[in-house]
């Protein structure tokens, strides 16, 4: 019978797990030395931000008086329409509008427009005038994308007009078509309000209402539940607290733009002043050559006719 040879793995306690152990703090406490420049450093240049409750009351403090200074209509906008769950109308509809920016929702705000992709304004044009013949209105849940929240409620006021524009969208030349709507409430609601609501997507498959794409329509009593979480919702946070910024950029925007067709234009004004110079110069010179050809012309007739007498008076002398 032949013999049992034992295995050749190290036991338990052997040097060799101990071995691995110890090479691999070495190797730890090593980076670590070698890099403890590198913390202090760290520590330096991005020392530990303490929280400022007072700080913070005074931004607080300073969007209020800028909405109240230049968006008075809706420091109570949300208070004006606190009972509109009562109020909806059965015939009406409602989608959802996911935008690409919030500075695109500040536009909305501020001007009272909104415009999606042509499939979507033709859904919404479509469900306007329907609900407009029976009495109805169109509400659009705002959210932006990846936000993880509904920043506010609107409602329709007119169809969508394709032949009108907006110039002041984020990114230009890509939303064709404009309609005006009406904004009722204006709070960052988060999606996890809505989780238990779920609807039937256009795709045929059931998902939860915060993954509904753009112009999305909700049916009615999933649409009324909604409307009362957000009529009833305790916010903290809006985007008017973003309006002096976003304000700021549009107003450089418009500046930029300004600057932009004056200079387009002075180029123009110029290179037809150019144009108009050297028109004058080739017509001059044109008139130039033209005298002188002329005069050549009268100076060679002369000549001829001074010929022709000598010759005449030659051949009478002889």
């Amino acid at each position: 019978m032949e013999s049992y040879q034992k295995s050749s793995y190290p036991k338990k306690n052997s040097n060799y797990r101990g071995g691995y152990k110890k090479h691999y703090r070495g190797n730890n406490q090593q980076y670590r030395n070698n890099n403890k420049n590198f913390y202090n450093n760290y520590n330096n240049y991005y020392p530990p931000q303490y929280y400022n409750p007072y700080f913070q009351q005074e931004m607080y403090y300073r969007t209020e008086m800028y909405i109240y200074s230049k968006y008075r209509h809706l420091i109570d906008i949300n208070q004006k329409n606190q009972d509109l769950s009562k109020k909806i109308d059965n015939n009406s509809q409602y989608f959802i509008i996911k935008s690409f920016s919030e500075e695109d929702v500040h536009k909305s705000i501020k001007y009272g427009v909104w415009s999606s992709s042509k499939n979507g304004n033709l859904t919404l044009s479509n469900a306007y005038k329907l609900s407009n013949e029976k009495g109805g209105n169109v509400y659009l849940f705002f959210s932006v994308n990846s936000s993880g929240r509904y920043i506010g409620l609107a409602k329709m006021k007119t169809p969508c007009d394709e032949k009108k524009s907006f110039e002041y969208w984020t990114q230009d030349n890509k939303w064709p078509g404009l309609f005006e709507v009406e904004w009722i409430f204006i709070k960052d609601v988060p999606f996890k309000e809505f989780k238990n609501i779920v609807i039937t997507m256009r795709d045929g498959e059931t998902k939860p209402i915060t993954n509904a794409r753009d112009t999305q329509e909700i049916p009615f009593e999933q649409a009324k539940i909604m409307v009362e979480i957000m009529e009833k919702y305790q916010n903290t946070n809006t985007i008017l607290e973003h309006f002096e910024y976003y304000d700021l950029r549009q107003d450089n925007y418009e500046k930029n733009i300004m600057m932009m067709r004056n200079n387009q234009m002075n180029n123009n004004n110029n290179n037809n002043a150019n144009n108009n110079n050297n028109a004058n110069n080739n017509n001059n010179n044109n008139n130039a050559n033209n005298n002188n050809n002329n005069s050549n012309v009268i100076g060679n007739n002369i000549n001829n006719n001074d010929n022709d007498n000598k010759d005449g008076k030659n051949s009478e002398n002889k």
